[in-house]
């Protein structure tokens, strides 16, 4: 992307943030950046997201754009290692699924696939992978919130089609830390050699956790908690 008469590189930027953060209308856009017609401004963004899928995305996000070393050395707390690795340097990704939330379709399939019974209104669900100091590592998706794409089933697929080449880039002992939503893979994280640290469930026959137990979802949570 360069300069030209009728836009600098960072109105075109400009331009699609707008767009994305207040969602008013092209013909808004041309007003507010002084462009000449709508069709240019669609043109822009167009040109600005594709700019930055193709330059910007892979320097910053992905499983690509950190190596494994870079991950423990500069992105891995003491504590964590500490806590659930016993001080040594293996790599910490605690996973999440968050949302986006979007307006309602016009499509009636869509429009149940969108509706999220847990927010009770339509949003898509990202998959966000971290590390324990907060950075985020790679975000995956978009996956639609209906009852079949839940955390669990979101890690399978990932898994399974090895989207990022995320296979490539973990070993065996890796640790991943999760959240109860995500015990319906489990199996198949620890059947790749994965460690999984997840809070437990309490039993029907116990009315507490024991100590060790309860310290366990401790060290989980505050991890989580980034």
């Amino acid at each position: 992307m360069r300069n030209t008469n009728n836009r600098s590189i960072e109105m075109t930027i400009g331009c699609l943030l707008t767009k994305l953060r207040l969602g008013v209308s092209n013909k808004v856009l041309k007003t507010l950046f002084s462009f000449s017609s709508d069709r240019l401004v669609a043109q822009i963004n167009d040109r600005a997201y594709k700019a930055l899928l193709k330059f910007f995305l892979p320097q910053h996000l992905g499983f690509q754009h950190k190596s494994r070393n870079d991950i423990i050395n500069n992105h891995t707390r003491p504590l964590a290692k500490n806590l659930l690795a016993n001080g040594e340097d293996v790599p910490m990704l605690i996973l999440d699924g968050t949302y986006i939330y979007c307006q309602k379709s016009a499509n009636n399939v869509l429009q149940r696939r969108l509706f999220s019974l847990h927010k009770n209104r339509p949003l898509l669900k990202p998959m966000i992978i971290c590390a324990t100091d907060g950075y985020i590592i790679s975000e995956i998706g978009l996956y639609l919130s209906d009852w079949y794409n839940n955390d669990a089933a979101i890690t399978k697929h990932i898994l399974l089609n090895n989207k990022e080449e995320v296979q490539d880039w973990l070993v065996e002992k890796d640790i991943m830390i999760v959240d109860r939503g995500f015990r319906g893979c489990l199996d198949l994280v620890n059947s790749f050699g994965y460690t999984t640290f997840m809070p437990l469930f309490l039993p029907k026959s116990k009315k507490q956790f024991s100590t060790s137990e309860a310290n366990n979802n401790r060290f989980v949570t505050v991890l989580r908690w980034v």
